[in-house]
Formats: structure tokens, sequence, C-alpha cells
């Protein structure tokens, strides 16, 4: 039977803490705490959490949790929650308010060796796809400064908790002064038929191109050739 303990740490040194699993202890080994089996901690308070790490020291380039794996074949930290309405890794950076952490970050990733092909952020469904959005950074107040819809549709700028009505949607800010700003050449590619102006709502038309030519569809559905093959 495993055995566990709640332990708040403050700075934890060899052999100051020990976790019995079965019958067999932990034994000190260097700086180190060898546990010849899994160590556990578990808790069932709903007012305290199980284990509270919390690092004293002013300065100095040490952290409160220090993880490392030298396998290769798996994740070095695994993770896994049931919520409901709040992030399984929840990340809080108790910012400056006068601006003086510039250099500062909810979340900083480092991809070490040069050539490496590590992916720096992946997010996939391995049940099948998913309804929520996939990314979502706001920012500013009423609008999704980025978002990524559970079917891939991405908006900038748009309402929040709207449904991108394009592949990428675009809302330019008020202070913007465009939506799209391109330094480099814009490739259409040929469409086999005249789009359809949805939504219609928006006005406008649409720009497109077939056997290299150029068109121009208007809102009240005539089309009309800009630039030849």
């Amino acid at each position: 039977m495993a055995v566990g303990r709640r332990v708040f740490l403050g700075a934890f040194t060899a052999g100051a803490v020990t976790v019995a699993a079965g019958s067999e202890a932990a034994a000190a080994d260097s700086e180190y705490t060898l546990y010849t089996s899994p160590a556990q901690f578990y808790g069932a308070s709903t007012t305290a959490h199980t284990v509270t790490i919390n690092h004293k020291a002013p300065s100095g380039d040490t952290a409160a949790l220090n993880v490392t794996s030298d396998n290769p074949a798996t994740s070095a930290m695994y993770l896994t929650g049931v919520e409901t309405s709040r992030g399984t890794l929840k990340i809080s950076h108790k910012g400056y308010a006068d601006g003086s952490d510039p250099g500062a970050s909810g979340l900083s990733i480092d991809l070490k060796t040069a050539g490496t092909a590590a992916q720096g952020i992946f997010v996939t469904a391995t049940d099948g796809p998913t309804k929520g959005a996939l990314i979502v950074l706001r920012n500013n107040p009423g609008v999704e400064d980025f978002v990524v819809k559970g079917t891939g549709r991405t908006g900038i700028g748009v309402a929040r908790g709207a449904t991108p009505q394009s592949q990428l949607h675009v809302v330019a800010a008020a202070d913007a002064p465009s939506a799209i700003f391109a330094e480099g050449s814009v490739r259409l590619a040929n469409v086999p038929a005249a789009p359809t102006n949805a939504p219609a709502a928006a006005g406008g038309g649409s720009l497109f191109a077939q056997d290299g030519k150029l068109f121009w569809k208007g809102g009240n559905g005539t089309v009309t050739e800009v630039a030849s093959a």
C-alpha cells in the first residue's frame, strides 16, 4: 500500500523528506533523494493544495521546482486534469505596473541545440476533432486579438466569441492604418467558380482569379475582369 504525505517545502535538501511506497523507504544518494519505489503525494482537502513549494530566495538563478529527465523515449513531465472551467495548467505572472519587466513572460520556451527539429508548440487531438478553440489570445477589451477555432478558422481582431467568417478573418483596429500590410507579392490561385460574396451582410465584393485572369465580383453580383492572363 502506497503511503503519501502532504509536504510543504521551503528549501529541499536530501533526506529532509522521506516518502515510503510499499515497504521500501527512500535513501539519500549524493545531493539527491533516491526513491527505490515511486513516491506518491495525495490529498483530499477542498481548501488546501496537496503540495505547496515556496521558494524564498530573493535573488539568484535558482527555481522553486527543477524537473529534469534523462529518458529520451517519453516526456519529462505528465500533467492531467478534468477541469470544466479552468486550464489544466494555470500560470500567473505577477508583473510590475511600471513596466520594468519587459524581459519577463508568462511562458518561455527555449529550444536548445542548433539544428534540432523539435517543435516549439504542438497541439493535437488524439481522440478526434474538438469543438473548443485551439488558441485564444486576449489583451484588448471585447476582441479576440488572435483565435484559432477548432475548425481551423482563424480570426484576428474579431469580436470575442465570434466565429471567423472566412478561413482567415481580419478586423482592423480603430487605430490601425489597414487590416493587412504585405511587404512582398500576394499570390491568388485560380478558383473553380466565382465566390458567393458571403457573408452578404458585410457588403463589399470579392477579388479572385480564374484561368490566370483577375476578376472583381461586386455586391450586386456583377463580375468584372480587372486584368487579363
